[in-house]
């Protein structure tokens, strides 16, 4: 018998059976990245998802390289056939799947009053259908063992729109519905499903701002802790959360932010 969440570890190895399968989507960078390592360096197989092929591979060898297992799927997410078949090949590898990490999202920034549609739909594509398809196909072999848990990767822009982002802030508070609504439906079969949600993190997908010292040191300043942060501080939480040690976890939406969110009124004039 599977055993259930909370006998589930981080790098658990089941008798007779292979260490946890974690799946990541957006793995070739960034936290998809960061948390394929984690896990690995905890012995779970990783399955890493990427768009591009070369990246998803590239992050396969590291692991590997450590002396993990990993597998690489260049697929995109929003293709039901293609998750559907990578969620058949990781069942025939692997024979389960632990953990979902769904970082995978498609940047296209742009004013709304001028956003062409087809960029409004990609990024949701990639974010929230992706995450719907991830979450129901994983989900499957997870019901059918009795454990899993889903990690939806958020951000503090579903709590607060940024400005000039097209699609983003929507997609992300969508998002973290979403991870409610798998929490809600599975909880009484064994499976946990929330969401974390980041601030201002230093990304391949960011760096194009963080380059540039005026830019890091204006947003080191509004943040409470002083600093942006890394990829591997949100794979920490992320990894935490899909443990053991957070078993009675679920449902909810975890900030990583620096204090980010609730300090706005630092910045008011006279609030000192």
């Amino acid at each position: 018998m599977a055993p259930g969440p909370a006998q589930a570890g981080s790098g658990a190895t089941y008798p007779g059976q292979v260490p946890r399968v974690v799946v990541i989507s957006g793995a070739g960078g960034g936290i998809g990245r960061a948390s394929a390592l984690r896990f690995a360096a905890d012995g779970a197989a990783i399955a890493a998802i990427d768009v591009d092929q070369r990246t998803c591979d590239a992050v396969a060898s590291e692991v590997e390289a450590a002396g993990g297992t990993a597998v690489a799927f260049g697929i995109d997410v929003s293709d039901e056939a293609a998750v559907q078949r990578m969620t058949a090949a990781i069942d025939e590898r692997f024979g389960r799947a632990d953990v979902l990490v769904h970082a995978a999202i498609q940047r296209m920034p742009g004013h709304l009053e001028s956003l062409p549609t087809e960029s409004f739909d990609r990024l949701l594509a990639v974010g929230l259908r992706g995450g719907f398809l991830l979450g129901r196909e994983l989900g499957t072999l997870m019901l059918r063992q009795g454990s899993g848990v889903l990690v939806f990767i958020g951000s503090t822009a579903a709590h607060a729109p940024y400005p000039n982002t097209g699609a983003y802030a929507p997609c992300k508070a969508a998002l973290v519905m979403l991870a409610k609504s798998f929490a809600i439906e599975w909880a009484g079969r064994g499976v946990r499903s929330l969401s974390v949600s980041p601030g201002m993190v230093r990304t391949p997908m960011t760096e194009n701002l963080y380059s540039r010292p005026e830019i890091l040191a204006g947003r080191s300043a509004i943040a409470p802790l002083g600093r942006i942060a890394n990829p591997g501080e949100v794979a920490s939480l992320v990894h935490y959360l899909a443990s053991a040690d957070a078993s009675y976890v679920t449902g909810t939406d975890v900030l990583i932010d620096g204090g980010f969110t609730m300090s706005k009124f630092m910045h008011v004039p006279g609030r000192d």
